[in-house]
């Protein structure tokens, strides 16, 4: 497919643009891939496809391409995921850097699919920023509590309290352990409480428990 430069820089330029606003949003809130890293992830993916179809030969396969791309940015966004005990974050970034990554590609592609691209990162954006402020409202009408619990079970034992904040709806934020004697191990959780959900009910289930020996709210 025969493309003119002039055309060939319109559809860089748009897919920096496009990668800027996802970018953007993540610079705003201290994200590891910020506005550089977005603009320069749709920009090259966009390169990428232009550089494919401009040198497309009767024997060539454009979305060989394609599927490198996606695997190379596999590669990025797994760079920014850190796993902090049981924690993982990043995890969002490593997304909206492989959606950035397509975007450029159909802003690379140019016809119709540079209105999906358009779409794409619009959606995108409202996903990050607009749909974070509904997550705090609803996390912020959860009470967040410590507990403590001894087991003297050891790791095993800590699945089945994890098993109870499941069916009580509870949200695990964070776990730390120690083993405070041989098989007997202390864990902290970080919980947050459903609203409606009383304290109480949470104690009866714990004492239910044969896996808990004892436990404390702080």
């Amino acid at each position: 497919m025969d493309i003119g430069l002039l055309q060939m820089i319109l559809r860089l330029l748009l897919a920096g643009v496009l990668g800027g606003l996802i970018g953007l949003e993540r610079e705003t809130h201290g994200r590891p891939a910020g506005l550089r890293t977005h603009i320069l992830v749709s920009l090259g993916s966009a390169l990428f496809t232009v550089v494919s179809a401009a040198y497309n030969g009767p024997h060539s396969d454009p979305s060989r391409i394609a599927s490198q791309i996606v695997s190379g940015i596999g590669f990025l966004g797994a760079g920014t995921i850190i796993r902090q005990g049981s924690i993982v974050r990043g995890l969002t970034t490593a997304a909206s850097l492989w959606t950035t990554a397509a975007i450029g590609m159909a802003a690379g592609t140019g016809g119709t699919l540079i209105y999906l691209a358009v779409v794409a990162s619009v959606v995108v954006f409202v996903t990050l920023s607009l749909i974070t402020r509904v997550e705090r409202a609803m996390i912020s009408r959860r009470e967040a509590r410590d507990l403590v619990v001894t087991l003297p079970g050891g790791r095993a034992s800590i699945s089945s309290v994890l098993d109870l904040a499941v069916r009580l709806g509870i949200t695990v934020q964070g776990i730390r352990s120690e083993e405070i004697e041989p098989g007997t191990l202390e864990a902290r959780l970080r919980l947050l409480l459903p609203p409606g959900l009383d304290v109480g009910t949470v104690n009866a289930e714990l004492t239910g428990l044969a896996q808990v020996r004892s436990f404390d709210w702080e």
